[in-house]
């Protein structure tokens, strides 16, 4: 198949394959489309006029979104979990220059935004992994389990799930056992688990998702979640950035798993 060349010539060209996952692909067409549409927009429009300290309306749009890009590259831990940050934002700021220019041109935007919203999802990782996919019907294997410790991953397609799933993934593998479990489960299916668990399921500037919650002998364990929430419900401002070191240091996946193995030892002598 054609999806299976490209697959094999980025392989042989050291490229990743989520380069050719159809959600890269058409969503970096639609961004740059704006370099050529912005061409035919009339010279004198208030978008091109300097408004601010010599600056135009477009720059200001487009420094703003330069400069929240840079800080959430900093805090993702690869390219294939940026992307879906990097087309939100140029998403964003296309649809305020637009607005400016033409109400017609970003309806149109807004249009095709939104069909690629719900219609074009990041393909997830496939490499092999010891994941276990939860859902309201067999969540009990995890509430149930008085001997291992699950670490569950709470996550909806729309909000960089596949992005996080290689790091999650390379943690199943490298940590996973028989008595130290990992899990992940789409809340945007089974959404009476995200209730369950206080989750916010917003698709706007959502910084709850993916929630990761520890889980021993069947329950909750304290101060074992990410993002971390006060007791009123709200997010802590000075959150764990969720790259594989930190989640190994706050989850203590090292020590985790060294009693896991010890464990299972002393149960088969």
């Amino acid at each position: 198949s054609t999806v299976s060349c490209l697959h094999s010539v980025s392989s042989v060209m050291g490229l990743p394959a989520w380069v050719w996952d159809p959600y890269i692909i058409i969503n970096l067409l639609v961004c740059l489309s704006y370099l050529y549409v912005r061409f035919h927009f009339d010279e004198d429009s208030m978008l091109f006029k300097n408004d601010m300290m010599g600056f135009t309306k477009e720059m200001q749009v487009g420094g703003s979104c330069l400069v929240a890009l840079y800080v959430k590259y900093w805090k993702s831990n690869s390219l294939a979990e940026f992307f879906p940050t990097f087309f939100m934002y140029s998403k964003v700021a296309i649809l305020i220059c637009t607005a400016v220019q033409s109400k017609t041109i970003c309806a149109w935007y807004a249009v095709t935004f939104l069909v690629l919203f719900f219609v074009l999802h990041q393909g997830e990782d496939k490499t092999p992994n010891k994941v276990v996919h939860l859902n309201t019907g067999n969540f009990g294997s995890v509430e149930d389990d008085r001997e291992s410790t699950w670490l569950v991953q709470f996550y909806t397609t729309w909000a960089n799930a596949a992005g996080f799933s290689s790091t999650f993934n390379a943690l199943s593998n490298k940590y996973g056992s028989k008595r130290l479990k990992f899990g992940k489960v789409d809340i945007g299916r089974f959404r009476t688990l995200a209730k369950k668990f206080n989750i916010s399921l917003s698709a706007v500037m959502n910084n709850e998702l993916p929630t990761l919650i520890l889980f021993e002998k069947g329950n909750e364990v304290k101060n074992q979640r990410l993002p971390v929430k006060g007791k009123d419900g709200k997010l802590k401002e000075n959150y764990v950035i969720l790259t594989k070191e930190n989640l190994i240091k706050y989850f203590k996946l090292e020590e985790r798993a060294k009693q896991a193995a010890a464990q299972e030892a002393k149960k088969n002598k």
